[in-house]
């Protein structure tokens, strides 16, 4: 295992890109066991695309910048900012109300972040908000969305 942890450190040290690093490290591990079978160094990996959920992830990241760029969303902080940008603080408030109106359409909290800071956060850092106070508010109001039915968590819940 140490030689093994040695190589990624090397890898990394050369500038290889994290992900390629830890791969070919893994694939060491497995030649370094004999008693390993071969075919685990391929199996491992493709059996973790056979994820239902984690396959569903990059197709609502796909949905969020679709959203972004019919103009639904849009529409969206439009109905938030009707409902609490009177409120202290509006556009924070309305960062809040839209993840909660983002949980039932999105259903995933990276792709709610993600529309979230290409859209609310650029106008709260116009707005004169913090780029920390900004990101804080993103993130923390983005882990609303998975608890929203439906979501990915619950979605695939047994009965």
């Amino acid at each position: 295992m140490l030689l093994v942890f040695l190589f990624f450190v090397c890898f990394l040290l050369m500038g290889m890109p994290v992900a390629f690093a830890i791969g070919i490290s893994g694939v060491i591990f497995f030649l370094q066991n004999p008693q390993l079978p071969f075919t685990m160094i391929i199996q491992l990996p493709l059996s973790q695309t056979q994820n239902f959920p984690l396959l569903a992830i990059p197709l609502f990241i796909f949905a969020a910048n679709l959203m972004n760029e019919t103009g639904i969303t849009l529409r969206l902080i439009k109905l938030a900012g009707l409902l609490a940008g009177h409120l202290r603080g509006g556009l924070a408030q309305v960062n809040v109300v839209l993840s909660t109106l983002m949980g039932g359409v999105s259903e995933l909290a990276i792709a709610d972040a993600a529309m979230e800071a290409r859209i609310l956060g650029t106008q709260m850092i116009k707005k004169g908000f913090s780029k920390g106070y900004t990101s804080a508010v993103t993130t923390i109001t983005a882990c609303i969305t998975p608890i929203i039915p439906p979501s990915i968590g619950l979605s695939f819940m047994e009965p």
